[in-house]
């Protein structure tokens, strides 16, 4: 007897009478708090129909779940009971199954939702034992065991005895003493001979179940080796070159639509069975929309599905989907995952971001809307830049613009040559680091080869040795100069600006707006500041209009001291610097190479005012910010209140308040600079300062002994102030600072004093100060947008190129050492795949800029004469039809090597991957292929039944929703779907209990998952919990998991809960009658109308809930929302089938 385990949940603390009780349940308050617990149990026993030992286990995978378990009826009815009577199933006839029901702790309310749940969370576990008559075929049960155990010491890269055991051409050729396999004669089969006498393997001889498995197999014949006379064309299948295939004759009445059927009905034919009948409509449109764009269809969509009744309804409902926007966002998120995509470059904890990625991301969802042909996407993204057509520094057509793009491709992996620490060792590890993964993405995605295996030593298990690893990483190596630390180019400025005609001609526009708008701006702020700045009593003034000497008005040394400062002191009035003279009626403060020298005025001013309210000011006009347009711009304007003593050794206190103004902003304030005792009080203003404008410094006496200290422009105090005492601020001069070669130009620079009431305490004045800030504030903000589009064009694009017309050279590493490289090597494809030892010379694409190398790889791969087009084409259907059905016709599609799984329909995988390149590599033209075919259109619930028929496709295999499907479906059939397509990513935040969550206020919160941030080490929770991938390298596989922690999600999720409010709101507002909403909910989420019995059930439910809330209009409205979320929380909008 086989048993079933169904999870059952109820409020924990609770003892196992009281949960038999509901009643108890539902007495507890409305909204009480219950801890969660969980609990799995799992018995099973028994035997097979035929007697055997029950031996396989089943681990909640809804597909591998018999009909009857998974069917909505059957769950809830199994459900209502605490104790299921015995079951038996139509599709186990040969077995005893029962359903036993063991019940957990979950919140009360969930008593009630349980009745209208399609399972929530089933654990199962199911054991059966096969045992095989004649030990299983080559492929299926030997050729693993052989694998695992022998080709160590017998395979590819070491075949001792000259015997490999690694395919089963080589397993039927044999080695140095003949053929090892007499079919049918054990005694006469010397691999059987070698085994039986545990000669063979030497050191942990086979166990007693694996021998008899050998010898079982060689009794049937040997399934599945190669007869003699094949064995010369008999190489590994994946590395084949493609045939056309003929499909199979079959003998079935079924439903026959296309030469697809054919392969898989002629497996089904062998074990007795057909394929299913079709599934109802209703699901077949859910099951199209599901699978091309991520998201469930409409009902307006499902009800013109319906009644349209013309033969062609079905290809022209397909027609829809995949001209849809949404079918490259979802089909395009796969080959990201393939490509190893990511917004950040993923080095441990400095996962710093990827800012242009995104560019990369959205070409290549255009490129699958736009069906373009695979070969052709393919050649952008490995050579995009030596494809001819780009010329640097040129406007680029838009194709030529995409190509570029593309070849973000090849740096996707992880680099985190930009955060290394400057260890010369560690640096040289980054750089090989970024070169191997974009090398390995390669191999894996394009190829479905484990070349990374071969870095340190022959791979054990393929034809690839280290010297292919290394030949083919040299065709990347111009790009990633991994050993050439002085050529490698950090993945920050790893860019290039190529704008199109249109995008430079609009880009020049824009930045004529944004400069007229801050010119604007300038001249009404100029002729404010000219009607309303503040005049006092001037102190000193200097334009600088009728002298053509400084001296005696300005000097080398402060007021009253004799001892110049600087080393060498300013020249004044001269020309070598540092240099202080006049010319063309304005003041050149030329800097020297020494680090400081000072100008100050002779004269010496109070810069302490007497009484509360009294101000000093410092002002002058910033002309230019250097000497001349070929002079390097100052890294800051410099100048002193208060000079006394520029050598500090004066006994004076204080003075010498350096205002350190930066061209960035903001301004830094030093006490008694220079010497040993200066301190940095801090900072004040927030404008930087730039030519055209009047900068200066404002004293005012506030009372108690304190001064203010106040940051002027255009006479006007910004915000913020320093508080200084009189101790501070001694009498003494005002002057500038000289520093490290550059040099600055002024004018008008005057000393005013103001009275009490013409100061910032008065109305008048703050009144005037405010509306200043106001302008300056609106002008700044100008000159910032005109600055940013001046330095950070909107057509700069994150690429890979080669950093040199001349390649360095790649050395074979010993033992993968990068401090040991050995001989040198060519570039060139994996000799397993290349005919005559193809090497890939030099093409000139683009004059000396580039190698070609990477073209030559990208023409040589899309090639169909060349054997790696055919591999090309068996990886990319294998996985198209994998995201179709939820497994490839080869089970890794990771890996088509000889350590791979075999294909369950080697013939169809090579008829389709003919006929995709056929079709000119068009992607779509495979879905219209797989859709239209009776495989796809049968439904789940057919007779057969189990693993193996799902494996044979004897029925369509539901599974389970990918993770961004899962929450883009949710956001659909609520109504908060935001189809935004394209641009940054909206990123995530990081909330107090690690969760990674993305709120749905935040902008672009609620838009489809892939625009969503993808950093490496914080993968967002969500999707995280339903096996959405980890990038380390690339994914082209996801784990399918069925755990606790995935319902508990459903339940508790935030996300979850408000897309239920969502979705009722939804309901409410289209069908204001409750009967009818029931209706829609059901049409909207499951693409079907309820039966008469979940109508009545929802009926019930709804009222029982509602009066678990209280008895108002609000208890009803959140009985639905309750409603809405055990929909999206079943089974049924979860799976596809």
């Amino acid at each position: 007897m086989l048993i079933f385990d169904v999870l059952q949940m109820w409020p924990s603390g609770l003892d196992s009478q009281e949960c038999r009780q509901p009643g108890k349940i539902a007495n507890r308050k409305a909204g009480e708090a219950h801890s969660f617990g969980l609990r799995i149990d799992h018995q099973f026993r028994g035997r097979s129909g035929s007697g055997q030992p029950v031996r396989r286990e089943f681990h909640g995978n809804r597909a591998e779940i018999p009909a009857l378990a998974r069917r909505s009826e059957s769950a809830v009815k199994l459900l209502d009971y605490p104790h299921a009577s015995p079951t038996m199933l139509p599709s186990e006839r040969r077995s005893n199954i029962e359903f036993r029901v063991i019940r957990h702790c979950l919140p009360g309310w969930f008593d009630s939702i349980r009745k209208l749940l399609i399972s929530i969370a089933v654990y199962v576990s199911i054991s059966f034992a096969v045992h095989a008559e004649d030990g299983g075929k080559f492929g299926d049960s030997i050729g693993p065991l052989l694998k695992e155990r022998c080709v160590k010491c017998h395979g590819p890269a070491k075949a001792e005895a000259k015997l490999d055991l690694s395919t089963a051409a080589a397993v039927a050729k044999g080695g140095e003493n003949g053929p090892i396999v007499a079919p049918h004669a054990v005694d006469e089969s010397l691999l059987w001979e070698r085994i039986e006498s545990g000669e063979m393997p030497p050191k942990q001889p086979l166990k007693a179940e694996e021998k008899e498995r050998i010898r079982r197999w060689i009794i049937a014949g040997a399934p599945g080796l190669p007869s003699p006379e094949s064995i010369a064309d008999a190489e590994h299948w994946a590395f084949r070159k493609l045939q056309q295939v003929l499909p199979p004759q079959v003998r079935t009445i079924g439903p026959i639509r296309n030469e697809i059927d054919r392969f898989v009905q002629a497996g089904l034919e062998t074990s007795g069975q057909n394929l299913a009948p079709e599934a109802p409509r209703e699901r077949l449109i859910r099951r199209v929309s599901l699978t091309l764009t991520g998201i469930p269809p409409t009902p307006e969509e499902i009800r013109a599905f319906l009644a349209d009744d013309r033969p062609e309804a079905f290809s022209h409902m397909v027609e829809r989907y995949l001209a849809s926007p949404r079918y490259g966002e979802r089909w395009g998120k796969f080959w990201l995952d393939a490509a190893g995509y990511t917004d950040s470059n993923g080095y441990f904890n400095a996962d710093t971001d990827r800012p242009l990625a995104w560019r990369y991301r959205d070409y290549v969802i255009r490129s699958f809307n736009q069906d373009k042909p695979f070969d052709r996407f393919l050649r952008e993204q490995i050579a995009g830049d030596e494809i001819p057509g780009y010329v640097p520094g040129q406007p680029v057509p838009p194709d030529v613009a995409e190509r570029l793009i593309a070849t973000h491709f090849l740096r996707n992996g992880q680099d985190g040559s930009g955060e290394s620490d400057g260890n010369p060792d560690e640096l040289r590890v980054d750089r090989y680091a970024a070169l191997e993964s974009s090398q390995q993405i390669v191999a894996s995605s394009l190829l479905g080869l484990t070349m990374q295996c071969a870095k340190c030593h022959s791979h054990k298990f393929e034809p690839i040795t280290q010297e292919d690893y290394y030949r083919f990483q040299a065709i990347f190596t111009p790009a990633f100069p991994a050993a050439e630390g002085s050529l490698w180019i950090k993945p920050q400025a790893r860019f290039v600006n190529a704008p199109t005609l249109e995008e430079k001609r609009s880009q020049e526009h824009r930045i004529e707006i944004a400069r007229a708008k801050a010119e604007t701006l300038q001249t009404s702020l100029t002729a404010w500041v000219k009607s309303n700045r503040p005049s006092g009593e001037v102190l000193f003034e200097d334009d600088f209009e009728m002298q053509t000497k400084l001296a005696p008005g300005w000097s080398n040394v402060a007021p009253g001291d004799n001892r110049p400062g600087g080393n060498p002191p300013v020249n004044v009035d001269a020309d070598t610097p540092p240099a202080a003279r006049i010319r063309n009626g304005r003041l050149e403060v030329v800097a020297g190479v020494t680090l400081d020298s000072w100008l100050s005025t002779s004269k010496s001013f109070d810069w302490t005012p007497d009484n509360k309210g009294e101000a000093i000011q410092a002002t002058f006009d910033l002309v230019e910010n250097r000497i001349s347009p070929e002079a390097s711009p100052a890294e800051r304007i410099g100048y002193f209140l208060a000079t006394h003593d520029f050598d500090d050794d004066s006994p004076t206190a204080g003075g010498n308040v350096l205002v350190d103004g930066h061209p960035g902003g903001p301004t830094a304030v030093f006490l008694d600079y220079p010497g040993k005792d200066a301190v940095q009080k801090g900072s004040i203003g927030r404008t930087g300062y730039a030519p055209g404008r009047n900068y200066g410094i404002r004293v005012t006496n506030i009372g108690d002994g304190q001064f203010r200290l106040e940051h002027l422009v255009d006479g006007f105090a910004e915000d913020g102030e320093i508080r200084l005492t009189a101790n501070d601020l001694p009498s003494g001069g005002f002057g500038f600072e000289y520093h490290a070669g550059r040099g600055f130009v002024v004018d008008n620079v005057r000393v005013e004093r103001f009275a009490a009431s013409d100061s910032a305490g008065s109305t008048n004045f703050a009144n005037r100060n405010d509306e200043f800030r106001r302008r300056n504030s609106e002008l700044n903000q100008a000159r910032k947008s005109l600055n940013d589009l001046q330095n950070d064009p909107p057509f700069k694009i994150s690429w890979t190129t080669d950093v040199s017309a001349k390649p360095p050279e790649t050395h074979l590493l010993e033992r993968g050492d990068y401090a040991k490289p050995g001989a040198v090597m060519p570039p060139a494809p994996p000799s397993a795949l290349a005919d005559g030892g193809l090497t890939f010379e030099t093409k000139d694409t683009q004059g000396s800029r580039t190698t070609g190398r990477r073209l030559a790889l990208a023409d040589w791969l899309t090639d169909p004469n060349q054997r790696a087009a055919s591999l090309l084409a068996r990886v990319q259907v294998n996985r198209i039809w994998q995201y179709h059905f939820g497994a490839g016709i080869v089970a890794t599609p990771e890996n088509l090597g000889l350590s791979g799984a075999e294909p369950t329909h080697p013939e169809l995988l090579d008829w389709l991957a003919f006929e995709f390149i056929r079709s000119g590599w068009s992607v779509k033209h495979m879905h219209r292929l797989i859709l239209d075919s009776a495989v796809f259109r049968q439904s789940s619930d057919g007779e057969n039944s189990g693993a193996s028929t799902e494996r044979s496709l004897g029925r369509f295999p539901a599974n389970r929703l990918d993770a961004e499907s899962i929450r883009d479906a949710m956001l659909a059939v609520s109504g908060d779907l935001d189809t935004t397509m394209g641009g940054p990513y909206v990123p995530f935040q990081v909330e107090g209990d690690g969760a990674i969550t993305v709120p749905d206020n935040r902008p672009g919160g609620m838009r489809r998952s892939v625009y969503l941030q993808q950093r490496r080490t914080q993968p967002i929770s969500m999707l995280q919990v339903f096996d959405a991938p980890t990038i380390v390298f690339n994914s082209v596989r996801r784990p399918r998991t069925a755990m606790p922690l995935q319902a508990l999600t459903l339940m508790n999720s935030g996300f979850v809960r408000a897309r239920a409010e969502s979705f009722e709101r939804r309901l409410r507002r289209e069908r204001p009658d409750e009967p009818q909403r029931v209706v829609l909910a059901f049409l909207t989420a499951y693409s079907r109308e309820p039966s008469a019995e979940e109508r009545i059930a929802a009926a019930a439910f709804l009222a029982e809930q509602g009066g678990l809330y209280g008895s108002d209009s609000e208890a009803r409205r959140k009985a639905w929302v309750d409603f809405c979320q055990s929909i999206l929380m079943s089974n049924e909008f979860l799976y596809l089938d």
